[in-house]
């Protein structure tokens, strides 16, 4: 069977999902003005709260771009294709608790922006619903992954899921948070997602679909010490390919994808060689220790392209993260170390069926990549996107040995502040390696003033790059808020 001769189903369950997709993205916005007028007009909602803040914002840069620090994981807000850039930011949820004087809570919110640089443009980043039962959670929309580590990681400590990208539309069903389980709730607990998304951007294969589940285990010891062992597993599939036509997307190619399973004969020839579609995610191993009034976390991420990666034959390839958090009104209140590995991936020549050139965040066939609107959904380090004919054509550079500091603090009782250093040693790809290698310095200082006393929040970043990988430039970014 030729690869060009795929078949699209009347009623596929790619079809479906497009369509339902389609319809979500019709009624959200609908759906989140009437929920909170339909539960306080019937009175069904018990103690609510609510978020609300609004923001204006400058950013300048003295070279073609904006500094590194002010676009990466930020969710695309900002740009990254002019030097300067004036924002407007609404930010905004509520919650309903109790809902029908029940465990049910509701929680809708939003993000809106209105941007100008050479035009005006406004845009919703974060448009979704969630409903929360017993621990339990149900969450549709565009909405961002939670923060950890305080913000200061490079990668939100996870190389595969970061907030680098724009949210794009998905469903999620899962825990809440890490719950007990069943008899050894006092010592064991678990956390576990499954959601379903549509990148509905332009790209190589139009229509591609993007899987997603895992799950945490997390340890509680006497000591109050906490061990967490966890994986996360995605894979792009379904779609139309210009080379290849409409890619199997029936439910018994469903579990073949969801599986990491071979493809059959209705796959790509690659496919049936090795897994069928896009597949890639990561390990997680963390330990968190209190020592006294501070906790002391320290974090492995694995990442991994192919079985021979989930088989650990890349095993040198890793994000270490080493973090401690003092507490509040400290001139340091959290510090972060990263150290990030990437070269091995799996060797220099590939072993068909076995190991080598993974190639991390490319493919062959979903030649996008792991990208989403035209920013890298995975670690922002794993720099610049290949762009043909205004689409991503996957990344020049995911060979990368970085070292990464953070660190937040407050310097008076109304002034805190941040900081980020990175130094990177970027070597392109095995295909295409840099020579010589791109030395990489990005740093961010940040100011933040706020108090009872003045209305507005004030904030200023400093930010700079050096060295040969990206343009050298600096600039800044100034800001005023007001939380309600």
């Amino acid at each position: 069977m030729k690869t060009n001769d795929f078949s699209c189903p009347k009623w596929s369950l790619n079809l479906f999902l497009k369509h339902f997709f389609m319809q979500i993205s019709k009624v959200f916005l609908l759906e989140i003005l009437l929920i909170p007028l339909l539960i306080n007009s019937l009175g069904l909602s018990g103690q609510n709260n609510y978020h609300l803040q609004i923001s204006a914002e400058s950013l300048h840069s003295n070279a073609e771009h904006l500094p590194f620090w002010l676009t990466a994981n930020q969710q695309a807000i900002y740009t990254t294709s002019h030097h300067t850039q004036q924002l407007l930011l609404i930010d905004g949820s509520y919650r309903f608790k109790n809902v029908f004087h029940s465990p049910l809570s509701i929680e809708t919110g939003a993000l809106l922006t209105g941007s100008r640089t050479n035009s005006i443009d406004l845009n919703a980043y974060e448009l979704y619903a969630k409903m929360f039962l017993w621990g339990w959670k149900l969450e549709g929309g565009w909405f961002a992954e939670p923060d950890f580590f305080g913000g200061l990681s490079s990668t939100n400590g996870n190389l595969d899921r970061s907030n680098n990208a724009r949210p794009y539309p998905r469903i999620r069903f899962g825990t809440d948070d890490f719950i007990p389980f069943l008899f050894w709730k006092d010592w064991f607990s678990f956390k576990a997602e499954y959601d379903e998304g549509w990148l509905n951007d332009q790209r190589y294969v139009t229509g591609t679909r993007l899987h997603h589940k895992s799950l945490y285990g997390r340890v509680s010891f006497p000591n109050q010490s906490v061990f967490t062992i966890g994986l996360n597993h995605y894979v792009m599939w379904g779609g139309v390919s210009p080379g290849l036509g409409p890619l199997p997307d029936e439910f018994q190619d469903y579990l073949i994808y969801i599986t990491g399973s071979t493809g059959n004969d209705r796959f790509p020839v690659t496919d049936q060689f090795n897994v069928a579609g896009n597949q890639f995610g990561s390990y997680h191993l963390q330990y968190d220790l209190p020592l006294g009034n501070a906790t002391l976390s320290f974090f492995i991420n694995h990442l991994f392209e192919d079985h021979s990666g989930m088989e650990l034959k890349n095993i040198s390839d890793n994000l270490y993260g080493l973090y401690a958090d003092f507490g509040k009104a400290h001139l340091i209140e959290a510090v972060m170390y990263e150290f990030m590995y990437t070269k091995h991936q799996g060797g220099d020549k590939h072993v068909q069926g076995s190991t080598g050139l993974d190639n991390y965040y490319n493919h062959g066939v979903y030649q996008s990549g792991y990208s989403y609107q035209g920013m890298m959904m995975v670690s922002p380090l794993f720099n610049p996107v290949n762009m043909v004919d205004g689409m991503i054509r996957g990344i020049t550079n995911n060979r990368i040995v970085m070292h990464h500091l953070g660190w937040k603090g407050q310097l008076l009782p109304v002034l805190s502040w941040e900081g980020k250093l990175t130094f990177s040693q970027n070597f392109g790809t095995y295909s295409k390696p840099f020579d010589p290698q791109r030395n990489q310095f990005s740093g961010l200082l940040g100011l933040h003033y706020s108090s009872v006393k003045f209305p507005l929040d004030l904030s200023i970043s400093l930010a700079t790059d050096q060295g040969q990988h990206l343009e050298k430039r600096s600039g800044f970014r100034i800001g005023i808020s007001k939380t309600f």
